[in-house]
């Protein structure tokens, strides 16, 4: 009866997401366009937390520089949340970032604040980082991080000093070199990252693509991701994707992707493809997304498991209003 009951828990909150998604679009398409918007609620809000941002990002550039900045502030903060809904259960995430940044140090100082600190490598996820039984748990259980970055634009790098914000406080460092370029139609970008946590010890990754326009207005590309982890093993990853921008507001990535793990002789986790419809669902700061995947594990004998995430991001800055 209890599993019976969390099926319909779980059905109902589904629901709710896609609800959620579904009544943004309606109130988009029905605010008349002499109407203020400040008649719009959520309009409203997003502008005084969008100010209050800008007042902290240049009250801290102010600490570090000793010049107020009088110029519109350029730092955000994105949240982004929602239910994935899968064959048996429905489970929930809660991302967010923030990137206070400091002109008057002339950019080479940020303080950064994100949600998925206790993930090292994007390279063996297959979900969400975030994933927990639901939204609520996903915040609650989030493990912050909070740095300073330092970054170095004669070398093409930023160097990261923080800690997990957990008891104890776990101290961290990073650092990452990025570079890119163009061969004739193909254009290319890399990178390489090593870091080091107290607890979770020392890694290093390197990634690699390369991207170009297919046709009409869609873009076609491959990514190769390798993360070492000193405590666990080496993981790769090959991801095949097209990208497609249906209009100003819609957009569309199709992608195929093949995770593996292991030393000499890495052996094929699973693999995955996904469809992503993006939409921009008020001004430039409300954005939704709709996500049917398929995820064939080797633990399952590859047996595909299908789930549906449904997600909507917020961002908030000066920037955005």
């Amino acid at each position: 009866m209890s599993r019976c009951l969390n099926r319909n828990i779980a059905f109902c909150f589904s629901v709710l997401g896609a609800s959620v998604l579904s009544g943004i679009v309606a109130a988009e398409d029905n605010v008349s366009p002499t109407k203020s918007d400040d008649t719009f609620w959520l309009n409203s809000t997003h502008e005084s937390v969008s100010q209050t941002i800008g007042q902290w990002s240049n009250g801290l550039d102010a600490f570090f520089s000793g010049h107020e900045s009088r110029a519109q502030s350029q730092s955000y903060v994105s949240f982004r949340f929602g239910p994935i809904i899968g064959e048996e259960s429905t489970t929930g995430f809660f991302d967010f970032q923030t990137r206070l940044r400091l002109p008057n140090t002339k950019d080479r100082l940020k303080l950064v604040i994100e949600s998925d600190a206790d993930t090292l490598t994007q390279t063996n996820q297959t979900g969400e980082s975030s994933q927990d039984r639901s939204v609520t748990d996903s915040a609650i259980d989030t493990q912050v991080s909070a740095a300073i970055r330092y970054v170095k634009r004669e070398w093409n790098a930023d160097i990261d000093a923080g800690v997990l914000l957990d008891f104890p406080l776990d101290p961290f460092a990073r650092i990452r070199f990025y570079q890119s370029g163009r061969l004739g139609r193909f254009d290319w970008a890399q990178n390489q990252s090593a870091f080091s946590y107290y607890s979770k010890g020392e890694g290093a990754a390197y990634k690699f693509g390369i991207s170009t326009p297919f046709i009409g207005e869609t873009r076609t590309g491959f990514d190769l991701g390798v993360s070492w982890l000193r405590k666990e093993t080496t993981y790769f990853r090959q991801d095949i994707y097209v990208n497609q921008s249906l209009n100003e507001k819609s957009k569309v990535r199709y992608q195929l992707s093949f995770l593996q793990s292991g030393g000499q002789d890495p052996e094929l986790d699973s693999y995955l493809y996904y469809v992503e419809y993006q939409k921009l669902l008020y001004k430039n700061w409300l954005i939704g997304r709709v996500k049917p995947q398929m995820t064939h594990p080797e633990d399952d004998d590859f047996k595909g498991s299908a789930s549906l995430t449904l997600s909507l991001e917020v961002l908030l800055g000066e920037e955005y209003l």
